[in-house]
Order: C-alpha cells, then structure tokens, then sequence
C-alpha cells in the first residue's frame, strides 16, 4: 500500500491530521470530481433530456451492484438510502409488530439504533430490552449476554457492527446463530464498518443491514444502502410510497412489494450516486482487507502509545477479534470537549468527544500515519500539562 500515493489523493491530509474518519471521511478528488461531472452534465445537457435520463438510471444501477458486491449480496437485495439511520428506519417501520414483541439492543448503542427500537415500543407496543455491555467486553461473554436475554417473545436484535463509542466489534456470527434457529431477526447498523472491514453478508446471513457512504467509504453525504435478505423483502412495509412502489404496466396500477424499488420514493442525486460509486471504487481498488489491516495495525500502535502514559486510560478492546480502527479513551482530570477543541485549535488535530461514555475517540484510517499518531500523543500530553 502506498500511502503517500494515497495521501496525495486526499486534500486533506494536507491541511490537517484528519482522525476522525468514524463521523465523516474526507473524499478523495476523484471522488468529488465524479459528482462534479456528473452535475455539469445534467446541467449543460438538460436533466430530463434522453440521454442524461438514461445515463442517470445506468449509474444507479452500477452503484447498486458496487454496494452488493462491497456485501456480498445481489444488487436486487439492496436499495439506495441516503444514510444509515434511513435504512434503519425502514426496517424499524416497515416490519410487522406485534403487541409484545421484544426487541433486544444494548445500553451503549447510537442513538440512530436506540430510538427507531423506542419508537417501535411507543407505536406498536413492543418491548426494548436494553444490555448492559462494557466497552472491551470480550465475545464470550456477549454472545453470553444475548443468549441469556432471549425469550419465545423475542422478535429481533438489533445492534451496531461496531459500536461507535468505543470500537468493539461485536460477533456477528455467533450473535447470528443464536438468533436463526429460534426465527429470531437481526438488524444490524453497518454505520462503522463499510470502507473499514472487510464484511461477507451473505456467509454471515444477516436479515437487515444499512450502511453510510460518509464515513470509512470516503464518500459524499447523503448516501447510503439498506440490505434486505432477498426472502424477506416483501415483508417490509415501506412507510412512504411513490411510483416506483406500483407496476405502471398494469391499468389500473398495482402495488408491487416484491422489490427493493418500492422504498425509491421519487427523483434521487445521480451526482451522490456517482460520488458513492466512485468511492467504492476507490476502496476496493486499494483492497478492503488490505485497509483493515491497516486500520487496526495503526489502532494498535496508538493504544500501545496511550498505555505506557500515566492517567490515560483506553476503553476500547487491546486485542482478539473485538479490535479495530477506532480507539477510544479518557485522560485523568481532562474534559474531552475541551481536550478535542484544543486539538484542532493549537495542533489541526481533528477527532471526536464521545458523551457515552465520556472519552476521546480516534479513528485511524488506512490513510493515517504513524507520524500523525506521534504527534497526536505528543500534543495530548503538551495540552494536559
């Protein structure tokens, strides 16, 4: 990997250390000037003229497929979001509660997948059980957790991939053979793991999954992509309809909920759309296991720094299958807003405080160095005096 090659591509690791690509990754030239052609184009030769008009609905589908094969699933398994809560709440409003269904989350999750499970629970009475999990808690014992928890009125799990607090990765698999055999859903937020680990959702044979294009892809804001296992597509009730959740070939009109198309309300951005093809294209090019290697090899070598500091203290797993490029920790006697606002403000340090639990959050990135680590820490024990 040639990461000053990579670094090149990328304006903004000139101008800064950029650690914060879990909130929003900055996108390589290519990637913008692919949304920037694509919006000249619509503009210089009429958005509803033929050939932009066709052209417009190709790139759609080859975006479509360049998410299925990111996930290994088939492009008819997925529709284009424009982000992940989008996805999330697809899920959570078009499946068919029932009074009493329990949904199964954990107590340290986003509040994109903790407030789509309260809502079920306020509209259609089911039942959110919330599982306390540490943030370096090892598999065993959350596969332990969960398996404890389920009940005959357990409907689904849902979780984050990896937690966005924290960076543990959760066992996906094992989570899912629990939940299988007993007719169990899961939906999983993908909200950290698109662009940063390599995922195989057809092996892991996952229910629902939704992803970003903003963060680890390096992609523009406003895009994103829900998987739906291809059986149960029809199951999910789109909560807002348009032409495309009808069979126009048919007078009068049908509805068709057979496919992911019905949750296309009406006109989406091409210019996204070609902004997130090329993105995936720009990661895949690298190589997705690659970049994970990368990414956690970094984390690493930045947790071993913060270990050897007096009154640092990380939250995040040290190693097993829970580690990856996120890490997260406090500093004895430091408020992280503060410590994050000096960061930027004296080094052009850009990371995230997390409110819970409260800590410092870096995201290392496959386009981070070594170097920009060093300084980080350096300048952690500057500003702490």
């Amino acid at each position: 990997m040639d990461i000053d090659k990579i670094r090149s591509q990328i304006p903004t690791c000139q101008r800064m250390s950029y650690l914060n690509t879990g909130w929003s990754g900055p996108s390589p030239v290519r990637v913008v000037d692919a949304m920037t052609k694509r919006l000249e184009y619509e503009s210089y030769e009429g958005p509803t003229s033929q050939p932009v008009l066709e052209s417009g609905e190709k790139l759609r589908l080859e975006t479509r497929e360049a998410v299925a094969r990111l996930l290994n699933v088939s492009p008819t398994e997925v529709a284009l979001t424009q982000n992940t809560t989008e996805g999330m709440n697809i899920v959570m409003s078009g499946f068919p509660w029932r009074e009493g269904d329990e949904i199964i989350t954990f107590d340290i999750e986003h509040l994109s997948v903790m407030v789509p499970c309260l809502y079920a629970q306020r509209r259609h009475g089911a039942r959110v059980r919330s599982l306390p999990l540490g943030t370096n808690d090892d598999w065993d014992t959350i596969v332990s957790k969960v398996e404890e928890a389920l009940s005959p009125q357990t409907r689904m799990v849902v979780f984050s991939h990896i937690q966005y607090s924290c960076g543990l990765r959760m066992p996906l698999d094992d989570i899912r053979r629990l939940t299988k055999d007993r007719g169990i859903y899961m939906l999983v937020d993908g909200a950290q793991t698109a662009g940063h680990i390599s995922l195989d959702l057809a092996a892991a044979g996952v229910d629902f999954y939704s992803i970003p294009a903003q963060k680890w892809l390096l992609g523009p804001d406003g895009a994103g992509a829900l998987y739906i296992g291809d059986e149960l597509i029809e199951m999910i009730q789109p909560s807002y309809v348009g032409h495309s959740a009808v069979d126009t070939s048919k007078n009068p009109v049908e509805f068709d909920f057979s496919s992911m198309d019905k949750f296309r309300v009406s006109t989406t951005s091409s210019p996204i759309a070609a902004g997130l093809l090329e993105a995936i294209t720009f990661i895949r090019e690298i190589g997705i296991d690659e970049i994970e290697a990368r990414n956690t090899e970094l984390s690493a070598a930045l947790k071993a720094k913060l270990l050897n500091i007096p009154g640092f203290r990380v939250l995040s797993p040290l190693e097993g299958p829970g580690v990856c490029g996120l890490t997260s920790f406090t500093i004895d006697g430091t408020d992280p807003k503060k410590m994050v606002q000096r960061l930027w403000e004296e080094e052009q340090i850009v990371a995230r405080p997390v409110a819970h639990p409260e800590s410092i959050r870096i995201s290392s990135d496959f386009f981070n160095t070594e170097e920009e680590l060093e300084k980080l820490v350096v300048a952690l024990q500057r500003i702490r005096g």
